[in-house]
């Protein structure tokens, strides 16, 4: 009886064991997904900042005058 438990409990172990592994796997996917998604924010905020300053208007007076 004792023992049966026992292999009970070091099964339940290794059970909990791949899990935290597979959990950890999952995870450190999420981060570098995330990370690449941060990386792809900056590079289009980047982008906007420059588009907006090619459509501001400059300070040379119009051709006309």
């Amino acid at each position: 009886m004792e023992e049966e438990r026992l292999v009970e409990i070091e099964t339940r172990l290794a059970y909990q064991g791949k899990l935290l592994s597979d959990l950890d796997e999952v995870m450190q996917g999420f981060t570098d997904h995330i990370a690449k998604l941060e990386r792809k924010i900056r590079l289009l905020e980047g982008a906007l900042l420059e588009s907006r300053e090619e459509m501001e208007p400059h300070n040379t007076p119009p051709p006309h005058y």
